[in-house]
């Protein structure tokens, strides 16, 4: 036996369409620029990294090197340099890149990019300090605004010196 009974056909009037159309057409805009604006613009640099370095007594003094990623580090990247435990951490030495370096106090410098370094390239940031005295190193960078490091980079390094061993990280 088959049921027969049919229920009343729906119609929908063209006003109601047009009004439910009118409706959606903002929020269909609004739903497709919203991958666009949580969309990151800033340049991503890779995994670059600032590492300590002890040098060679009586030839290379202390200090940093920095090395790019899988692209360059921009114009502008900062190198924050303190120190601790002696009254002046020396005078800073910049090679393998373009930099200026700028005394913030006698235990502080700042060094700033003033050309991209290069990706994969290195550069050395070298004291006067000798490691046969005691003294604490650490470096931090900060990349300009409109950059970001890579997952894996590292942004930060340090040097410890006592007057007879010397360990970077």
């Amino acid at each position: 036996m088959e049921d027969t009974t049919s229920s009343p056909a729906r119609s929908v009037s063209r006003r109601a369409l047009v009004k439910g159309a009118a409706w959606s057409v903002p929020v269909i805009a609004v739903a497709a620029a919203t991958p666009l604006a949580a969309a990151s613009t800033a340049t991503n640099v890779g995994d670059f990294h600032i590492d300590g370095t002890c040098g060679v007594l009586g030839v290379l003094g202390p200090g940093f090197t920095l090395t790019a990623g899988s692209a360059p580090l921009p114009t502008g990247t900062i190198i924050n340099i303190t120190g601790s435990g002696v009254a002046n951490v020396g005078v800073f030495s910049v090679t393998g890149g373009t930099a200026t370096v700028n005394v913030l106090s006698g235990t502080a410098r700042q060094i700033t990019l003033t050309a991209p370094l290069a990706a994969g390239a290195t550069m050395d940031f070298r004291t006067t300090l000798s490691i046969s005295v005691a003294f604490q190193l650490t470096a931090s960078t900060t990349l300009p605004t409109g950059f970001v490091a890579g997952g894996g980079a590292k942004q930060s390094g340090g040097v410890s010196a006592t007057l007879i061993l010397c360990s970077a990280s």
